[in-house]
């Protein structure tokens, strides 16, 4: 048996009201700390089109016996937000879902400048920071009476219980996009995060320390002799390597506050600067955690980049998924990768495409 895809559609309340398996196109993609996007082709005249409301929810099921996945298996879950009918030899429409995880860029940090543990964080953990932001501007303490300049908390949506966790950050970000924020410290946080449906409507903000998946490293090896990688390709690039990070906070001039901070790879004969424009930042910590992230955006870093094919051995949603930790090898080079994105289509004659995305860490 080949595999096959389930579409069920579902209120806003999180009601069942349709099961689709005959539509003419599917294809969803899923991203570590990102929403994803499902985008559905169906008649112009399917039934299920006259269930369709504002932020109707949409899951994904799949299976494939054949590889091991043997019962519907949910993969992608997403809200209804866009529309598109169209006619050629026959009307169509096109409907699109972005994944749950959006919900958080609907709100801003809704705080006043340097308002402590609200919109300024100091030295404060990863996990904490994350959700604060998230309780306080759209959980149930994003209200007016607790100092939010509008009450924000979205229907369903609450945060898990702080364990305080992950690397000590600093950060300002009154007024930021909330999305936005938790994606700009997600790369020095020492974990990701993601939005998880927990109920007919009801969605919970969870952290995960180190990475969303799990660390399959020690099992699961992608080679070019194991038949699951396809075009494998090394690269050290260095071209644009900076190590000196010179950052600019408030004032003016000659009183304009300035940090330097270098890199990991900084050395007497490797010294390359970079300008980072921090005015946002009211503290020299803060100063710090930026120029600091920017040296981690633009240090010197190798690439290994490699096709992950699908084997009854190695199989996604069966053998790993997004978020996991797994090992590649290409002759003397052996890496650890993350499954950081997946990438999944179903043509119009039921054909499987899976993508993967991988990176070094």
């Amino acid at each position: 048996m080949s595999a096959e895809y389930r579409l069920d559609l579902h209120t806003a309340a999180g009601v069942k009201v349709a099961e689709i398996t005959d539509f003419l196109m599917l294809s969803y993609s899923r991203r570590v700390n990102a929403p994803g996007l499902l985008t559905v082709t169906l008649r112009g005249d399917h039934p299920a089109l006259t269930s369709l409301e504002l932020d109707g929810q949409a899951i994904v099921y799949r299976r494939n016996p054949t590889m091991g996945l043997g019962t519907w298996t949910a993969d992608f879950w997403g809200l209804w937000r866009y529309q598109e009918r169209r006619y050629t030899d026959h009307d169509t429409v096109e409907l699109r879902f972005p994944g749950i995880l959006s919900l958080l860029a609907r709100r801003i940090v809704a705080w006043a400048a340097g308002t402590t543990n609200r919109s300024s964080f100091q030295n404060v953990k990863a996990e904490t920071v994350m959700k604060t932001l998230v309780s306080y501007n759209a959980g149930a303490n994003a209200t007016t009476a607790n100092g939010r300049i509008r009450n924000g908390a979205i229907t369903g949506l609450t945060v898990e219980t702080d364990q305080a966790r992950g690397n000590t950050i600093s950060r300002d970000c009154a007024y930021r996009n909330l999305l936005e924020v938790l994606q700009e410290l997600a790369p020095i946080a020492g974990g990701d995060f993601d939005l998880v449906k927990t109920g007919t409507q009801a969605w919970e903000f969870r952290w995960y320390t180190g990475q969303r998946g799990t660390d399959r490293t020690a099992t699961l090896l992608f080679a070019l002799e194991r038949g699951n990688m396809a075009e494998p390709r090394f690269a050290h690039d260095r071209l644009d390597e900076r190590t000196v990070a010179i950052v600019g906070g408030q004032g003016e001039g000659v009183d304009r506050a300035v940090v330097v901070r270098t890199g990991a790879d900084y050395a007497a004969t490797n010294d390359i600067e970079v300008f980072v424009d921090a005015r946002s930042e009211s503290t020299t910590d803060g100063l710090d955690a930026k120029g600091d992230a920017k040296l981690f955006d633009v240090r010197a870093r190798p690439t290994f980049k490699f096709s992950i094919l699908q084997t009854p051995a190695c199989y996604y949603g069966v053998h790993y998924f997004l978020g996991d930790l797994v090992t590649a090898r290409y002759r003397d080079i052996q890496t650890t990768q993350k499954i950081v994105g997946v990438s999944v289509s179903l043509d119009r004659d039921g054909a499987e495409k899976i993508d993967v995305e991988t990176m070094l860490v």
